[in-house]
């Protein structure tokens, strides 16, 4: 027996194996639409369309259809959620309290539709949700403020201020932000996609870097905003096997890791906080709060009389006004961040009918026998310092190690309560295991032998 190898899986506890197939599960960006205009904001200088990644995303994990323990583990941890929004996608599988709920809309998806003066929103749902499911809330910056990525790819400076931001005195002109600046109290971080890049590579690439989930069933990502190390491992699995016809996508490596995006991201982060604020305070004068007093002007430097609009140029919240102050502790706090999807070049779809998850309706192949499904789990909790491959191939294998080992040990449709191998050494497992094959091929012959009995009979 290679000492590298342990090959017993069905034999471990079941707290143990559950715990296991716990760390296959992915943490998902789990979209509630398609990401239309997201991608190179409207310039699509990545010519693709993510729409078939998105549905792929919104499809429960590998592991529900490997066999019935795993898939109990799965429903356990996720559900399906639908959705009511014209926008959006009919329904997701969502993992409350472990996922980001992130929404792709804006309203020039409405611009194109023939709706621009359509006033509904569906930010305040979105919110409502992403809260009720204890989920990590994430949506575009163009919702808030636009972010021109094709101005800074194009050589302009980043830190734009004919871009300030404004707000009419009495009405705010932005429902969407107003939605935000109403839930402000009820969402302590906002994750913000400044930008996104997809990546054209074989699905095995993207299995084999574990940047796409433990089995590759997490095809969209996200990466913060200055996080150059991981942003770099994205950008090295594109060079080493993307396209080399994709220049588009290492132009904007090459942008992301810049100071000048770097910049760029900083001032619009400082427009994004002042036009929340300024929605909220829009809000606590209508709403009278006692806290401004008679005098809500006194809240901005300098001092804001009743006018038609106010700009971000002329005038900043007054830090130390109390008002101001507590505005500030319960606004959310943005987490600009980087979106990265992987469209494989050779898709290979690793999911069945959404039925099958619940068992409900059988597929042309038994949930008990995964179809090419090579997850890889870290175990630092369990196994310190321990990398473990979990091959599920119609067998299973434990692997500590970087390669591969397929081993004769058939998962059973309807397990038996198995003997247990705590405190055994190596030798006696094997042994024990021997035994138990043995039984096996004994039924087999006696069964067989039966056959021909009843033939030889008749």
């Amino acid at each position: 027996m290679n000492n590298d190898s342990f090959h017993y899986f069905s034999h471990l506890p079941l707290e143990l194996r559950r715990l296991i197939w716990t760390h296959c599960l992915p943490h998902r960006i789990a979209e509630e639409d398609t990401p239309d205009f997201l991608l190179d904001g409207k310039e699509l200088r990545q010519a693709c369309w993510a729409d078939r990644i998105t549905h792929q995303n919104a499809q429960p994990p590998a592991i529900a259809f490997v066999n019935s323990e795993s898939r109990q583990v799965t429903l356990e941890e996720g559900r399906w959620l639908d959705l009511q929004e014209t926008t959006s996608l009919e329904s997701i599988w969502v993992q409350p309290r472990r996922d980001v709920l992130h929404l792709n809309w804006t309203r020039l998806r409405y611009n194109l539709w023939g709706n621009a003066d359509d006033p509904s929103s569906p930010i305040a749902m979105f919110l409502w949700r992403a809260e009720d499911l204890g989920m990590q809330p994430s949506v575009v910056a163009e919702i808030i403020h636009p972010f021109s990525l094709k101005a800074l790819l194009d050589g302009a400076d980043g830190a734009d201020e004919s871009n300030s931001p404004w707000l009419l005195y009495h009405n705010g002109r932005n429902n969407d932000v107003g939605d935000i600046a109403y839930c402000a109290e009820s969402q302590s971080r906002l994750d913000i996609a400044m930008a996104a890049v997809s990546l054209h590579i074989p699905r095995e690439a993207a299995l084999r870097s574990g940047l796409f989930g433990l089995l590759g069933d997490a095809p969209v990502q996200m990466v913060d905003v200055g996080d150059e190390a991981r942003l770099r491992e994205f950008q090295a699995l594109f060079r080493e096997h993307a396209s080399e016809k994709e220049p588009g996508a290492q132009t904007l490596f090459e942008a992301f890791t810049s100071s000048r995006f770097q910049t760029a991201v900083e001032a619009w982060k400082r427009q994004a906080e002042w036009i929340l604020f300024a929605y909220m305070w829009q809000r606590a004068r209508m709403d009278n709060v006692d806290i401004l007093g008679t005098d809500p002007g006194s809240a901005w430097v300098p001092h804001l009389a009743e006018q038609d609009f106010l700009r971000m140029s002329e005038y900043l919240p007054d830090e130390e006004h109390p008002w101001v102050k507590q505005a500030r502790q319960s606004a959310p706090k943005l987490r600009p961040r980087i979106m990265s999807t992987t469209l494989r070049s050779k898709m290979v779809m690793l999911y069945t009918p959404r039925q099958d998850a619940y068992g409900c309706h059988a597929s042309s192949q038994s949930p008990q026998h995964g179809s090419s499904i090579v997850p890889a789990i870290v175990l630092g909790d369990i196994f310190p310092h321990l990398l473990l491959h979990i091959v599920v191939k119609t067998r299973f294998a434990l692997v500590i190690a970087n390669g591969l080992v397929s081993v004769n040990l058939p998962v059973p449709r309807h397990r038996r309560p198995q003997p247990s191998v705590q405190g055994l050494s190596v030798e006696q497992v094997a042994a024990e295991t021997r035994k138990v094959k043995a039984r096996k091929n004994n039924k087999v012959d006696r069964s067989v032998r039966g056959i021909f009995a009843e033939q030889r009979s008749n």
